[in-house]
Parts: structure tokens; sequence; C-alpha cells
């Protein structure tokens, strides 16, 4: 999340000048600058080609009545609220979290910071139990998961090994450990197991609590244990706002630059506690404000690196040196800065073999007139930029994007990207008339050649509908074999988006591991079929604060067989699965 303005910074010819106000807590004018427009023209479009498959918004049919309140206030006095965490969430999970076998859906909601203290079960985190047949049931009061607060994302995973999926919670407030006790219920363990935040004290000695938006569960020191990362955003406080305007009268939401930023936090698993070793381990960067998270073994030591998306800052790349212990080289593997050596407005992450090799490349979204990032591997550890050379700028230049994912959507094998974007700013065509406050998502089809033609004009109504889109994740929501998705929306509704793909082969790989890592988080899987070979890691997190379902989808397209699935468990040992049955899930218990 950027500001209002983010784009000023551009170096490009100037062709309208806008003023901005900064009005710092004692109200004073601190601030009167120039802000000059980029024209920077976009690069030209790859031609887009009709979809193969399309989708259909059953959010009615399914159940699910969710949404969004941002808690943004209309004052007495006419003035609005304007503060920095309304435009940002929510975020969500996609789960099972009652070992029924088919994916519910956990999404976190926010409040007015006036009722802070206040009970409201009205605008209060959601959990839907699926059963399967893309019909929900509302569980959330009776699973305790109704959470109040002023959330913003999720994570779900096994941290215990004892086979239940629990949830981290994130939200200004910090980060919140509910305990799936296996019995419809969830239990706040946050305080016993060692996550209470302590926040930040501002120059006033007051005290504020973090603000916690994505996180990942993983074995970061190859203990067995699930460990935890937590990405934090900026310290911001109601009292600490800062008053930012595109005319001097009206308040509009602050780019991030006007507060410091909040390092990314680690925490280690010992004996069923959480400990924090931030400042030991070498992810602590105080200028951080990160916003999305993904894992990967990027340079192949068998060991998962951590990738972060930060907001108008350097990206990081955080290279696992085993024992717990990280180097920050996102400068060195060249994905800090844009080709221009500019910072950009990261949001949303993740990472994929695209074009099923070795080589893995990283998307990131970003503010409108700056397109959706997309770095190429080059040699393990190494990459270059290819927005422009993988035919994604083009038709992503004015959008901003949050929510994004890597997926196979048409099941050939090769897998797409899918975005979901929406503005800030709901005045912002008073300022841009190219920009638009609601965008439509879109589906970005892999050519199989190194490039992604836009296919969102074809691909069902969902694509052509404009939201205020921020958190995405993918899973196979009906058990039909194919991906669909859930987006959600600021200060609107959650979609439920069905895959209508037919006629494509395909095989859903799901792991077991052995305890403490039931979920085996850092297996990488690999399925053969003729000369083709992908890939895919176990994982949490990725996209917009959101959470994918954990279960492999490798599409077959016309092939009818698949020679062997190799799976690479945590510990390092192989074990070859030949001729699996296609078209159906293969479920494969760790030795």
């Amino acid at each position: 999340m950027s500001g209002l303005l983010r784009w000023a910074g551009v170096t490009a010819v100037v062709t309208t000048a806008v003023v901005l106000v900064v009005l710092w807590p004692e109200r004073e004018v601190a601030v009167a600058q120039v802000i000059q427009q980029s024209t920077y023209i976009p690069p030209s479009a790859v031609a887009g080609s009709r979809a193969p498959v399309a989708f259909t918004d059953v959010t009615v049919t399914s159940g699910i009545q969710f949404r969004h309140y941002n808690g943004a206030l209309t004052k007495p006095d006419k003035t609005e609220s304007r503060f920095m965490p309304e435009t940002m969430g929510p975020g969500l999970a996609l789960f099972d979290y009652d070992g029924d076998g088919d994916l519910d859906v956990f999404v976190t909601n926010s409040r007015d910071f006036g009722t802070a203290q206040r009970d409201d079960a009205g605008h209060t985190s959601r959990l839907y139990r699926n059963d399967g047949s893309l019909r929900f049931t509302d569980v959330s009061h009776e699973s305790h998961m109704d959470l109040t607060g002023f959330g913003m994302g999720a994570a779900a995973a096994d941290y215990d090994g004892d086979g239940r999926r629990d949830v981290l919670y994130t939200s200004w407030g910090g980060a919140r450990l509910m305990k799936n006790m296996g019995d419809g219920t969830f239990k706040d363990v946050t305080k016993a197991v060692g996550l209470a935040d302590s926040g930040w004290r501002d120059d006033k000695g007051r005290q504020w609590p973090s603000w916690s938006t994505s996180a990942v569960f993983f074995d970061a020191n190859e203990d067995g244990a699930l460990d935890l990362f937590i990405a934090n955003y900026v310290r911001w406080s109601p009292e600490a706002d800062v008053f930012s305007s595109i005319d001097g009268q009206r308040k509009s939401y602050a780019k991030p630059d006007l507060y410091p930023g909040s390092t990314c936090t680690l925490y280690l698993q010992r004996n069923g506690r959480f400990v924090n070793v931030t400042e030991t381990s070498g992810v602590f960067k105080e200028s951080a404000k990160a916003l999305g998270v993904t894992l990967w073994d990027f340079n192949d030591d068998g060991r998962l690196d951590i990738a972060v998306a930060n907001d108008t800052q350097p990206n990081f790349l955080f290279e696992n040196q085993g024992g717990g212990h990280f180097i920050e080289r996102a400068l060195e593997a060249g994905i800090a800065y844009d080709e221009n050596g500019g910072t950009r407005a990261g949001m949303g992450i993740d990472v994929a073999n695209t074009q099923n090799d070795e080589k893995a490349a990283i998307a990131i979204g970003n503010f409108s007139r700056e397109p959706v990032s997309v770095f190429r591997m080059a040699a393990p550890g190494f990459f270059r930029e290819a927005s422009q050379q993988s035919g994604v700028a083009a038709p992503t230049y004015l959008s901003l994007t949050f929510g994004l994912v890597f997926a196979d959507v048409d099941l050939d094998g090769w897998q797409d990207l899918v975005l979901a974007n929406g503005h800030i700013e709901p005045r912002i065509q008073e300022v841009e008339a190219e920009v638009s406050y609601r965008q439509a998502p879109q589906v970005l089809g892999n050519n199989r050649e190194g490039t992604f033609l836009d296919w969102s004009a074809t691909a069902g109504e969902p694509f052509k509908t404009p939201i205020v889109g921020r958190g995405l994740a993918a899973g196979d929501l009906d058990g039909d074999g194919d991906l669909d998705f859930v987006i959600t929306e600021n200060n609107g509704p959650l979609h439920v988006l069905r895959n209508e793909s037919k006629g494509a082969h395909y095989l859903r790989v799901s792991l077991k591991g052995r305890s403490p890592n039931i979920d085996a988080i850092g297996a990488r899987i690999e399925a053969r079929a003729g000369s083709l070979t992908q890939r895919r890691w176990v994982r949490t997190g990725s996209s917009y604060m959101s959470q994918s379902e954990l279960t492999s989808t490798f599409g077959l397209g016309a092939l009818e067989a698949v020679d062997e699935i190799i799976v690479t468990w945590p510990n390092g040992k192989r074990q070859v699965i030949e001729k699996p049955r296609v078209d159906g899930q293969l479920t494969i218990e760790e030795p």
C-alpha cells in the first residue's frame, strides 16, 4: 500500500503539478511541496488471446455472506478519518480446519479506531466450513474464530504436530496464534507460547502495538519444528497520524514514506514455545515496510529462504544459512530494486517455476503506474527483472495489485498468474483520469514460451468486474481437480470464483509428514510426465496477507499418465511413487 501520489517519485517528464500539504500531529503545516506527475509511457502490450478457461462468481450460492468493514469514519464536522490501516485488509487463508478433506475459508475483518475497546460482533473475522460442494456454513462464533480487532491477514499450519491446523492471525495490534483444539473450536495461545508482542514506544513514551501483515510457518533451523516469520509494516498510531492532502483541504491516505519502518520478526519454536531471535538471526531490518512474504529454496541448498515485498523500500531476500541464521542479499540477488534502480510499492508476492525448469520466477504486486514486477532466475540465487520481456508490464501498468498467485488455471502443466487489483484512494480519478479506484482482477496465461498473455477479457465475468481487490488465495474448493479462487474486497464482499475447466487431466498431491512437521512444510514435489517436469514446494504464506491450500495441483493437459512423483522430504530423503493414478488426489506419507 503506497500513498495517493506514490508515482510522483518516478523520474519522468513533468506534465502537471499537485500541491501536497502535510500536517504533523500538532496540525501545523510542516511541508508544502510540489509533487510532479509522471508521464512514463508504458511498454507496448503483448497481444492477448482467448482464455481456455472461464470462471463464475458463485459467492451467493456458496452461502458466504461476508462483508469487510474497513473502519473508515466520517466525523461530525464532515472530515474523514483516512487512517492508513483502513485501506489494507482483508487477507484470508484456505485450509481444512475440521479434517474432513474439504477446504474451509478464514477471512479477517476490521473495526474503526473509535470502538477499539468494544466487542463488535458485526465486524469480526469469520470462519466458513465447507461441506465439499461449494456450500459453506458460518461457524465463526462456535469455533471462537470471530476475532475482534483491526485484522490484516492469516497463515495456517499444524505448528505443534497434533494433526490439526492452527491459525496465525495478524493485525494492527500484533499477531495472535489460535490453536485448533480438535473439537471444532480454537483457543488463543498467543501468550502461552511466547508470541505476545511488546510493540513500540513513540517519542512521548506511549506504547503502541505492532502492525503485523503477512506470516509464514516453516522450519528455519532444521530441528523439525515449525518456526514463524512475521512481516510488519510501519510504526503508525492514531495519535501519530500524519495529515496529507491532494488539495490542502481534504485528507487523503498517507504514503508509507511519512512513517518509520518496523522490522520483520523471526521466532524459533523450542519445546512448544516461540523464542524471538530477530536480532541474532540476521533478519533484523528496521527499514522494513513489509506486506508480502514467500518461501523458496533459491540456491538449491535444501533450506527454505525468505523473500519479502517491501512498500517503497528495497525488497529483502533472506538466504537461509542453517541453524536459524540468515543473510539478507536481495541487492546482490537482483530483486531489491526495479530495473531502473528504484523502489516500488511492493505488496503481494509469489514464486514458481513458470518455465518448468530449475529456475524460479518471483512476481510482486505494485502500485498503479508501477507494473507487476517479475524477476527471473538467471543462476541459482541470482535474478534479472523481466517484467517487460515476460509480457506482464503492459497489462498491469495502470493496475494497483495486492494479491497475486501463480496457479495452473487451465491444467495444461504451465503456471499462470492471477492478480487481485484495487486502488487505495477513492478519489484517485480526480488526480489521474486513467486510474480507477475499483479495478477488475486479472488472469495472465502462460504461453509456454516465456511470456504471459492477458486472458482477462474472456475468462468470465469475475475478470471483467471492477472491485477493490486485496487478498487472494487458490484451492480446489469443490473437489473437481481444478483450482478455484477466493478474492477479498476492502470494505466490500468476499468473492468465490469457481473454475469451469473441463477436459484436462491432472494429479493433486498432498503430503503427510512425521511429527512435529505433519504438513511437511519445506518438502519438494516433482511430477514427471513424458518430457514435462513440474516442481512445487509445500509452503505457507505468499500472495498478500493470505494463504492458498497446501495440496499441490499438477495439470497434465492431454497427457493421460504420470511417470513418477518424486518427493524430497524436509530432512532431505527422497521417495519415488511410480505410475500414480491421475485425475484424482494422491496422499503420500513420509516413510
